[in-house]
């Protein structure tokens, strides 16, 4: 078994933000669609899913942490989780759904006060426009 923190080229110490970050970053560069689905890509992409579904859930991450001890250098041999993956993995993580943030985005993809912000942005240009068209009338 590997380590997972390598496999998702991170720290020990990565939050759930990391890990998602990197997750959906190696996970657009080894997805076997991408990849002709090649068996090496198809390989690495199953570890870096069973890292990601490790280290992302809460309870699984801290028995894997566990697992490491504070001074072992074979990190991995002791975790005894086995991950199969689930039954709907193609649907649940097609490149599409990955490359898109499952849906939800893309470059799209920004918080509810980014978007509030954006219109309050665009009502004051409309405004400003408003404003200097009728300024404009009224000094003809």
């Amino acid at each position: 078994m590997s380590n997972y923190y390598d496999i998702l080229e991170l720290q020990r110490d990565a939050t759930t933000d990391d890990i998602k970050h990197s997750f959906r970053k190696l996970a657009l560069i080894y997805h076997p669609d991408k990849n002709k689905n090649s068996p090496e890509s198809k390989e690495k992409f199953l570890k870096i899913v069973e890292a990601y579904e490790t280290l992302y859930n809460k309870d699984l991450k801290k028995s894997y942490d566990q697992s490491l001890g504070a001074q072992r250098s074979d990190y991995s041999s002791t975790y005894k989780h086995t991950w199969t993956p689930p039954a709907d993995f193609y649907k649940v993580y097609s490149y599409s759904n990955i490359k898109f943030n499952q849906g939800r985005g893309g470059i799209w993809n920004i918080s509810e006060a980014a978007n509030a912000g954006m219109w309050k942005a665009t009502l004051i240009l409309f405004a400003s426009l408003a404003a200097m068209t009728a300024l404009v009338l009224l000094l003809k």
